[in-house]
């Protein structure tokens, strides 16, 4: 066998496996997504909006302290074990070592902190169980981030479904038997508990790495060197993402955060649509940018019609079926939902939009850029919130996150401009073909939208779309093609 078979036998097997564990992980997000949104529907049905209010603010600790203590370290890890597979074990045990000082000191701080607050003993008891869920969650994502290191994505694809439905297990139980807001958290704590069991077993098991704590200075310093800047995106897209909820609680109260929760929710579950297009583009992107930034163009131009092409129907169609929507999945409970829902959801484009424009600049080294963007889009989302949440509260929240958006998609797509030439004329024509398309079909949802249930509404209104695209020459039958083999490989 020569060389060049030899050359091309590696290069298959290494995509084979890349496909293989991107196949692992986009299953298992994509079934966690989807029982973590049915488990939220029954939650809040059986909690309301009162209870509602509060378990959503307080689990949002949760991801807010694991940045906190993980500061991107295990996204350091990956990159390097990457690189260096052999000192996996040294990296490991220095990364656990500098993470067992960050949780200890933000544990610490957490605790004192709660502990001579005026919090009731409820809430108390819930964040003690959140620190403990935080600790837990840490350690297993760094065990996970050495298998990714080795492209091993198995496992950890196992143990997001499984923690997932131990978590609803004991909390479908905890909400039949009525036993407290703090039981649902000891479920949290239940799926950690096995996360973090079968992670650090695996470890052991498959890799026969042993567990060590070690404090290599120079380790340690070069990781946390490589971690600020990804450490601070992170922070800001958590103070975005999480702001909201906690002004809500202030100066508005436990159930006006319930309603505003349903409808974010409502909103941002579709969020693995674009991030699935923005992680199979990126490493094209990442290529093109060296060798073709016509390619890249094309690549870019092309993602942004698709995702322009799904995203315009599903807005217009939410704000007109916003209250049967609210009232099929949540409840006549949640009717205050409805206003906020057809709020947020208006700006569905650019919440999709702003994945490929992220994509680009990241692939582009645009690190910085995109995470000055972020601070800014930051410093604006939380100053429009204490202003219009005192005045207009959950629907002053939505429409500081529809700003917000369209502020941060527009700062993205200025250095867009800057990077590469793309065809402006075409994705505008596109816009105003799909708009054309997505009102025709409002239209016709708001006309027939007493006569017909929400379960004819959805397919009705789909056909129409995509029949007035056609139509307009939005939609190719190369565009149909090409969409349809995309779903067929995936699926086989």
């Amino acid at each position: 066998m020569n060389d060049t078979a030899v050359s091309n036998e590696g290069n298959n097997n290494f995509q084979e496996r890349i496909l293989k564990n991107t196949s692992y992980l986009a299953v298992a997000f994509i079934l966690q997504k989807i029982l973590s949104f049915l488990y939220f529907i029954y939650l809040a049905r059986i909690l309301g909006p009162e209870d509602l209010g509060l378990y959503d603010p307080i689990k949002s600790l949760i991801p807010i302290l694991l940045i906190l203590i993980d500061f991107s370290l295990s996204v350091v890890l990956v990159r390097e074990i990457a690189r260096k597979p052999h000192k996996a074990a040294e990296y490991l045990s220095s990364v656990l070592g500098i993470k067992v000082v960050f949780a200890f000191v933000i544990i610490l701080i957490m605790g004192l902190f709660t502990n001579f607050s005026s919090y009731s003993t409820l809430i108390k008891t819930i964040l003690y169980l959140d620190a403990i869920i935080v600790v837990l969650d840490t350690f297993t994502l760094t065990f996970f981030a050495v298998f990714r290191g080795l492209q091993n994505l198995k496992y950890e694809s196992l143990g997001i479904i499984g923690t997932q439905v131990i978590t609803i297990i004991f909390g479908v139980i905890a909400l039949q038997q009525d036993l407290g807001l703090q039981y649902l958290f000891i479920a949290v704590a239940f799926g950690s508990i096995f996360n973090f069991i079968f992670s650090y077993s695996m470890l052991r098991k498959k890799l026969k790495l042993k567990i060590r704590l070690h404090w290599n200075i120079d380790i340690i310093k070069r990781f946390l060197r490589i971690a600020i800047p990804f450490a601070i995106a992170a922070i800001f897209v958590k103070i975005y993402t999480f702001t909201d909820r906690f002004l809500l609680l202030l100066m508005s109260g436990q159930s006006h955060v319930g309603w505003y929760v349903t409808a974010h929710k409502l909103t941002f579950a579709l969020e693995f649509i674009p991030s699935a297009f923005a992680a199979s583009i990126f490493p094209a992107m990442s290529a093109y940018y060296m060798y073709s930034r016509t390619k890249l163009s094309k690549i870019f131009e092309k993602t942004t019609h698709y995702l322009m092409i799904i995203a315009m129907p599903i807005s217009f169609g939410m704000v007109i079926l916003a209250d049967k929507i609210i009232l099929t999945l949540y409840g006549s409970d949640f009717e205050t939902s409805i206003l906020p829902l057809r709020i947020l959801i208006s700006s569905l484009i650019v919440v999709f939009l702003n994945f490929p424009v992220g994509a680009l600049l990241n692939a582009c080294n645009k690190q910085v850029v995109n995470t000055i963007n972020m601070g800014i889009v930051v410093v604006i989302n939380v100053a429009l919130n204490l202003i219009l949440i005192k005045e207009y509260s959950f629907n002053g929240a939505a429409i500081s996150a529809f700003v917000s958006g369209f502020i941060l998609f527009f700062l993205g797509l200025r250095w867009v401009g800057k990077i590469i030439d793309y065809d402006k004329i075409f994705l505008l024509k596109t816009l105003g073909k799909v708009m054309g398309a997505s009102m025709i079909m409002a239209i016709l949802l708001y006309f027939s939208r007493e006569l017909l249930s929400i379960y004819i509404s959805i397919p009705l209104g789909m056909v129409t779309y995509f029949v007035f695209l056609y139509l307009f020459k939005g939609i190719s039958k190369d565009d149909l093609g090409t969409l349809y083999r995309s779903i067929r490989k995936r699926i086989a």
